[in-house]
C-alpha cells in the first residue's frame, strides 16, 4: 500500500463538493470530509457522536473552559508515549497501517490531509507527513504556516510536541479543526493584548489576563515569522535547559492576509492528578486544544467530579511557570 492508492482525485471528490474544486483547496478539504463521512463508517459514527458529547462550562481565572466528556478520546488521552511502547506498536499514521476506508488529500509533495477518526471538534483533520519521521517543529514550522494559509479563516491548525500531547511522537503531523469552536480565539478578540511591534514585520503579543502563559505573533511575512519562531524556540530551549525540543504546543490561524501564531510553552506533559489514586485521579492529558479551552475528559466519573479549582491546578501544573515565561518574553522583545 502506498500514498498514491490513498489519494482522492478531484473527479472522485466532485460528487461531494458544495463549491467548485479547481484551485479551491478549502472546498477540496470540505469535499474530503463529506466523502469520508459517507464511505468510512468509523468516521461517520465518530462525527455523529460529536453531536452527543456532553459539556460543562467553567470559568478559570476569567477565561472560559469547556470540559468535554468524550469517551472515544480515551485512546489518545491515555496513549503510552514512552520509547518502548512506541517501538512496540505499528505507527497509525503510516500509509500501510491506515484503516481500509481512509482516504486523503495531498498537500504538496510531503503531506497528506486525513480526517481524524477520533475528533474533538467539527472538521477535525490530521495533516500527516508521507514519510515516517519524528514529530519535530523546528524544520516543519514553514509547512505548518503554509497549511494554515491554504485552509483559510474557517480553520485553525495546531502542533503538539512529542513530549506534551502528540499521541504519535514518532511521526510528524499537524492537526486542524473548525476555528469558531475553540474558546481561545474569542478570548483574543476580547483582549486586551499587550503588544511589542518590531522592525521585523512581526508583532509579538501576550494576553496578560489569560489563565495560562501564552506568547503570540501576528505577521504577514512568512520569512520574518520563520526567523521569529526560530529565535523563540531556541530561547525557550535555553531557558528550560532542554536538550531536545522544548515542551511546546502551538496554534495558528490565517485571516485577512496575516498569520496569528500562538505558542503555549509547557512545564510538564501530564498533571499530577493523571497518576493519582482514588478520587484524586483525573484522566486528563492536556494538549493544544485542551489549553485552548476545550478540555477533553474521557472517563464519565472523572467528568462528573471536575471542579474549577482542579482545572485551574491542572493548567498551572502543565504550563510554563511565570518566572521562566517572563524571562523568555524579555529576551524576545528586546531588540
Amino acid at each position: 500500500m502506498n500514498w498514491a492508492t490513498r489519494i482522492l482525485s478531484q473527479v472522485e471528490l466532485e460528487p461531494y463538493a458544495a463549491a467548485p474544486l479547481a484551485g479551491n483547496w478549502p472546498a477540496q478539504v470540505n469535499a474530503l470530509l463529506a466523502q469520508q463521512q459517507q464511505t468510512w463508517p468509523q468516521l461517520r459514527e465518530a462525527t455523529d457522536g460529536l453531536q452527543q458529547v456532553e459539556y460543562r462550562r467553567f470559568n478559570i481565572k476569567g477565561a472560559e473552559v469547556l470540559a468535554q466528556f468524550n469517551p472515544k478520546r480515551l485512546v489518545s488521552t491515555a496513549a503510552k508515549v514512552d520509547a518502548a511502547s512506541i517501538q512496540a506498536r505499528p505507527c497509525f499514521l503510516c500509509v500501510g497501517n491506515l484503516p481500509e476506508e481512509e482516504r486523503g488529500l495531498p498537500f504538496g509533495d510531503d503531506f497528506v490531509v486525513l480526517c481524524n477518526p477520533f475528533p474533538v471538534l467539527p472538521k477535525h483533520l490530521v495533516v500527516t507527513a508521507r514519510q515516517h519521521t519524528p514529530q519535530a517543529v523546528a524544520a516543519s514550522f514553514g509547512s505548518l504556516l503554509d497549511v494554515t494559509r491554504a485552509l483559510g479563516a474557517d480553520f485553525f491548525t495546531l502542533y503538539n510536541g512529542p513530549k506534551c500531547g502528540a499521541s504519535a511522537p514518532d511521526h510528524l503531523h499537524f492537526q486542524a479543526a473548525e476555528a469558531t469552536r475553540l474558546p481561545l480565539w474569542r478570548e483574543l478578540e476580547r483582549g486586551p493584548l499587550q503588544r511589542w511591534p518590531s522592525a521585523s514585520a512581526v508583532e509579538t503579543f501576550t494576553l496578560p489576563c489569560y489563565r495560562i502563559n501564552m506568547l503570540g505573533a501576528f505577521g504577514s511575512d512568512r520569512t520574518a515569522l520563520l526567523a521569529w519562531f526560530e529565535r523563540a524556540l531556541s530561547t525557550l530551549a535555553a531557558l528550560t535547559e532542554s536538550k531536545d525540543e522544548p515542551l511546546l504546543n502551538l496554534l495558528a490561524t490565517f485571516n485577512n492576509g496575516r498569520w496569528c501564531v500562538l505558542l503555549l510553552p509547557r512545564q510538564r506533559h501530564r498533571p499530577t492528578c493523571y497518576d493519582a489514586e482514588g478520587d484524586a485521579r483525573l484522566t486528563i492529558s492536556p494538549a493544544a486544544i485542551d489549553l485552548g479551552g476545550v478540555l477533553v475528559v474521557p472517563q464519565p466519573e472523572h467528568f462528573a467530579r471536575l471542579t474549577a479549582v482542579a482545572l485551574g491546578q491542572i493548567y498551572t501544573e502543565v504550563t510554563l511557570r511565570d518566572d521562566l515565561f517572563t524571562a523568555w518574553l524579555t529576551q524576545l522583545t528586546q531588540d
